[in-house]
């Protein structure tokens, strides 16, 4: 998938208090914010050990389509 994480360099930095920069997702974070897949969950977090709801999966695949 052209864009994907993995398959370019974010370039940007995300920056989520909550996301440390020795973390595995550290690099994808970046990535789903430059492509309008997520925005972080206010205040400047991420929250990468909250539960996601359907709704949220359903935002983020539809996003993640270009739609």
């Amino acid at each position: 998938m052209p864009g994907a994480p993995g398959q370019c360099d974010a370039g940007g930095k995300a920056s989520f208090t909550d996301v440390p920069a020795n973390a595995d997702y550290a690099q994808v974070v970046p990535w789903a914010v430059e492509n309008k897949i997520t925005s972080g969950t206010g205040g400047g977090n991420f929250s990468p050990a909250a539960t996601c709801t359907r709704g949220q999966i359903v935002t983020f695949l539809y996003r993640a389509m270009g739609q």
